[in-house]
């Protein structure tokens, strides 16, 4: 199927590693150009661009701490100088606390929303705004989780509580944007063997597994190709939907 991607300007957040990673170099083996924030991981950013521009499009890591805003604002910015505007946004880059309710701290809360909710908002909003003075269609697509409906069990509270914003979110953007050609789109994604978390993945395998139908982790692949389907011409007629690529851990 040819998803029709060719020269589109993508931006995606947390593309050094995991889902993000491949995410992005799914993109650029479609011909899109991409943009991609990372925060910690330089060298694997580099190799990420690197790998990216082999694909013969333009490829930029732009380094960005999303639990502040005035970074949100410069990513984007930034993202739009390098790719001379932005037709797709993908809102990956997040943290997943580790914490019982009631430990958790009011600052561990706060830097979890920061990062997995308002950094999307923020450039969201700055995307829309643009899209609609230029009066071009545009594609978001959020990066969300099964925690988002079943909630958390393992000491993942404030990560499920912003993943569940993120659908609402998601649902309320498409809403408002739909009349502009905009569509609005979440992936649920389920246990993903990436390094987040592999290693708790791997501590409690059999555990794990046991709530997966399908019998295994997904992979970043896994991932990619769901959000390059919502991304592309294909998915025109979604809008407001949360896709579930859990292995069947939804099931809705």
């Amino acid at each position: 199927m040819n998803l029709n991607l060719d020269g589109k300007r993508v931006l995606v957040t947390g593309g050094s590693r995991g889902i993000g990673r491949g995410i992005v170099l799914a993109f650029a083996a479609e011909g899109a150009h991409v943009a991609f924030s990372y925060h910690l991981h330089e060298e694997a950013a580099w190799e990420v661009e690197r790998e990216a521009r082999s694909c013969g499009v333009t490829a930029k890591a732009i380094h960005a701490d999303l639990e502040e805003p005035a970074e949100a604002d410069a990513l984007y910015h930034a993202a739009r100088t390098s790719l001379g505007g932005i037709d797709i946004l993908v809102n990956n880059a997040a943290i997943w606390p580790s914490n019982w309710f009631t430990d958790i701290t009011l600052n561990e809360w706060d830097l979890c929303m920061r990062i997995n909710v308002t950094a999307p908002f923020l450039l969201s909003q700055a995307l829309v705004r643009d899209l609609r003075q230029d009066g071009r269609a545009g594609r978001i697509v959020n990066i969300t989780s099964q925690a988002a409906f079943l909630g958390s069990r393992s000491g993942h509270a404030s990560y499920a509580a912003s993943k569940a914003a993120l659908v609402s979110m998601t649902v309320s953007l498409a809403r408002e944007v739909a009349s502009a050609g905009i569509t609005v789109n979440a992936v649920a994604l389920g246990l993903v063997n990436t390094e987040m978390r592999g290693d708790a993945l791997e501590r409690n395998k059999e555990s794990y597994m046991r709530r997966v139908p399908l019998g295994r982790f997904a992979t970043s692949e896994d991932a990619s190709s769901t959000v390059l389907f919502l991304a592309s011409g294909h998915a025109d007629y979604i809008t407001g939907a949360t896709i579930d690529a859990t292995g069947g851990m939804l099931m809705r």
